[in-house]
């Protein structure tokens, strides 16, 4: 008898609540229709003028710096303007400067001279010649750094010679812009030294194991790889010489261009006990000639009126503004939508190639 009252119990329970879903139907689909709609929630987001359209930004590899920037540059510029732009995840300057100037990429991310070198055919883009490659402007500095364990009878660049190096592998810009500059300024060639072809990483490995007298770094002051071999080993930085990028400017301007001085304080890394004077090397921003002058404009606007937020994205951010990084880095031919925002800003870009 009790079970019979419990089913009776448990159907007038089900019925009842059947009636109430169906009184309250319209509730949960407008819930729905109002959840379907993203772009409602920032309906009162001020759109700064622009085009409207779709463009994709080569940025390198997922979960660096670059990435990480070129995605919160995207999100900034899909939020506050008509352009929906999405980053990619590519193997970093060279695949852009190719991908960019074939137009299977609006645009790419770059160190400056690879874009003047995809522009004139040499090279690395020997036997290629992208012509239809803009800038659009500068970023953030890559920050070179050459260590040596601290024991070392290697006490400045020269003394590098006939040494082993780990310089980054083929087609990257640790090699061919940060470690080929880093090793001019010091008054070599990559010639003068033994290549060991690995990445950072394994650059810190090798220093560890003693397969490399040297190991080349690029990223921030702190730079994971050789913060990580400060802490089992002490080390040394090598510094470049002073006036090495004035003289530098004199033999090649376009990597000259795009470097910068930067001191890395005493006591940085362990075993670091001296200031080190090295070079930061610009991050640049390269479109394809066919990007609308609107567009590249919109995207500028974009980055100077919201670069509070690019900030709270990575500290990187903070070097995208008029005063730091955004005019630096101009090799190649200047987009006309840059030229307008710029002198629109108070800066006039000359076109190095003229």
């Amino acid at each position: 008898m009790m079970k019979k009252l419990k089913k009776v119990f448990a159907l007038l329970l089900s019925t009842a609540m059947l009636f109430s879903l169906v009184a309250c139907g319209s509730t949960p689909s407008q819930s729905s229709e109002e959840s379907s709609n993203p772009g409602e929630a920032s309906s009162d987001v001020e759109k700064i003028d622009s085009p409207s359209t779709s463009l994709v930004m080569g940025t390198a590899g997922a979960g660096g710096t670059w990435y990480v920037l070129g995605s919160g540059i995207a999100n900034l510029v899909t939020k506050y303007t008509n352009i929906n732009m999405t980053a990619s995840s590519t193997n970093g300057t060279v695949e852009n400067m190719r991908l960019t100037g074939a137009n299977r990429l609006d645009i790419g991310m770059t160190q400056p001279p690879a874009d003047y070198d995809a522009v004139m055919g040499r090279d690395l883009f020997q036997g290629e010649k992208y012509e239809n490659l803009r800038w659009m402007c500068g970023g953030h500095y890559s920050i070179g750094q050459i260590a040596v364990p601290a024991d070392s009878d290697i006490y400045s660049i020269e003394d590098l010679k006939g040494k082993r190096v780990a310089i980054g592998v083929v087609g990257s810009g640790v090699r061919h812009i940060v470690g080929n500059g880093l090793i001019q300024l010091g008054g070599l060639t990559l010639d003068d030294i033994e290549i060991v072809s690995v990445n950072q990483d394994q650059g810190t490995e090798a220093l560890q194991d003693g397969t490399a007298d040297a190991a080349v770094y690029s990223g921030g002051i702190l730079v994971s790889g050789l913060l990580n071999l400060s802490q089992s080993m002490d080390v040394r930085i090598l510094s470049i010489p002073e006036g090495s990028i004035e003289e530098m400017a004199e033999t090649n301007p376009s990597l000259a261009a795009a470097m910068k001085y930067v001191t890395i304080p005493a006591g940085t890394y362990k075993g670091q006990t001296e200031d080190v004077l090295t070079s930061g090397f610009i991050t640049a921003y390269t479109v394809n000639a066919d990007v609308s002058d609107e567009a590249v404009y919109a995207i500028l606007e974009t980055i100077y009126q919201h670069s509070d937020e690019l900030a709270e994205i990575s500290t990187s951010g903070a070097e995208y503004t008029l005063e730091e990084g955004l005019a630096q880095g101009c090799t190649i031919t200047p987009h006309p939508g840059a030229v307008k925002w710029f002198a629109d800003h108070g800066i006039t870009i000359e076109d190095p190639l003229a």
